[in-house]
């Protein structure tokens, strides 16, 4: 006596382990807030190395209480929007 696998199974089997485009990239992926007038602000953590794009008018809440900018690569210490820490960042355009 031999076992055959059953052909109903392991068709829904291939189904089960093909890629869903919609699946957990749509669940877990980031939202990038539209660009305004004048562009978006990318800024850069030193901390967690993530880059997130900031509208122009929520850099004040990141900015408060205090701010300090210095010449270096990472510039200026304010919190990351990212990991919430208060961290050196560094800050670039986007057109």
């Amino acid at each position: 006596m031999t076992w055959e696998p059953d052909p109903e199974i392991s068709e829904q089997r291939a189904r089960a382990r093909e890629r869903d485009p919609m699946g957990k990239a749509a669940l877990f992926s980031a939202h990038t807030p539209a660009q305004g007038a004048l562009g978006l602000l990318a800024l850069e953590c030193s901390t967690c190395k993530r880059e997130t794009p900031v509208r122009f008018r929520e850099l004040p809440k990141l900015l408060f209480p205090i701010t300090i900018t210095l010449p270096r690569r990472h510039h200026t210490l304010m919190r990351c929007p990212a990991c919430g820490r208060r961290t050196w960042m560094r800050a670039r355009w986007r057109v």
